[in-house]
């Protein structure tokens, strides 16, 4: 019985553990598909440059920033209001730097399969995002 309590008790530490080195790796994200939905006309499939987004985000989930990094361009930082890891998830939500109008944004990764979903509102329209996340070392 106590090896029993032992093991179930070390087990919960590497759960723990796990949880906590999660908390402190960044994330490459590259985006894959982007959406912009409106108003009457619904959603259509737009290009990165059309929404003014990058092809490729690092999620620097210790410091709770979120930076572009583009390529030949210079990289914008966003920092993230609130950031909460759940079980395999992160979930993420901020404000970004878009002249001349502002943006909210809100994400979930997968921290299992990498598979990224995340939305971007603006005050004229909705942008859907998919895409791919690697945990870098």
């Amino acid at each position: 019985m106590r090896a029993l309590i032992s093991m179930l008790s070390l087990s919960l530490t590497v759960l723990v553990a796990n949880a906590a080195l999660a908390a402190e790796k960044s994330y490459l994200c590259a985006i894959h598909d982007v959406y912009e939905c409106v108003d009457v006309t619904g959603c259509n499939r737009i290009s990165l440059e059309t929404a003014n987004l990058a092809a490729v985000m690092v999620l620097d989930v210790e410091n709770k920033k979120l930076k572009s990094a583009p390529i030949g361009q210079e990289a914008k930082v966003a920092d993230i209001d609130n950031l909460t890891i759940a079980d395999k998830f992160i979930l993420l939500h901020g404000l970004g730097q878009n002249t001349p109008t502002p943006r909210s944004f809100s994400a979930i990764i997968d921290t299992e399969t990498g598979k990224l979903s995340a939305g971007v509102s603006t005050p004229d329209a909705s942008l859907a995002l998919t895409g791919k996340c690697t945990a870098q070392p």
